[in-house]
């Protein structure tokens, strides 16, 4: 066997193992996307629960202890805007989070949508959501804001039955998954609007 044909196998052997490493890498990585989906659609579960509990959802536009919370806030909630991450222990800037969510909402704000302003409505590790399930080290946070739909000018009162929520899964290495509601309010039940992934 000459030396080129020694080398040219050594090399389609190493690529075939970097190519086993970078699909293994692949599955982990959707494997975590995929849960934190889960975890982020669970909490949004958990939050419409809470707001049907509600005879109003001003309590949830208005203004809490800090600008960046809610009035009224769910059940499944930590006071700290930067509560420890399950992962790691350092913090995460719940405030900073909320404000750059803020600014990405009024960059996309059309000509005839109503303002909004994001608020923290409930936010904690996952395994409190739902303990003994063998997830991973998941936070979820969920926020709340007036729908763009609401024209009457004022971010913090409903006026037409919908709301927006937000709820977000992070994960260690920054992941983070997304998902974004509209509801609408019925007599004595909640109407999902619309639900949509979300950057």
């Amino acid at each position: 066997m000459t030396h080129d044909v020694i080398v040219l196998l050594s090399a389609l052997g190493l690529a075939i193992a970097l190519i086993g490493i970078g699909e293994t890498a692949l599955a982990s990585r959707e494997k975590t996307a995929r849960s934190l989906r889960f975890a982020a659609v669970a909490a949004a579960q958990a939050a419409l629960i809470d707001l049907a509990l509600l005879p109003s959802w001003d309590p949830v536009l208005g203004r809490g202890t800090a600008d960046e919370l809610t009035e009224t806030r769910g059940r499944f909630t930590e006071i700290d805007l930067a509560p420890p991450a399950p992962w790691s222990g350092r913090p995460l800037d719940l405030r900073a989070r909320t404000s750059a969510l803020r600014a990405a909402s009024g960059a996309a704000r059309g000509p005839a949508d109503g303002l909004q302003r994001w608020r923290l409505f409930a936010n904690a590790p996952f395994e409190r959501l739902a303990p003994a399930t063998g997830s991973g080290p998941w936070y979820v946070a969920v926020w709340i804001a007036d729908d763009r739909a609401d024209t009457d000018g004022d971010p913090e009162r409903d006026s037409n039955g919908l709301v927006a929520v937000r709820a977000v899964a992070f994960g260690p290495d920054d992941a983070a998954m997304a998902v974004e509601l509209t509801v609408f309010r019925e007599p004595g039940a909640l109407r999902l609007v619309a639900i949509r992934p979300s950057p």
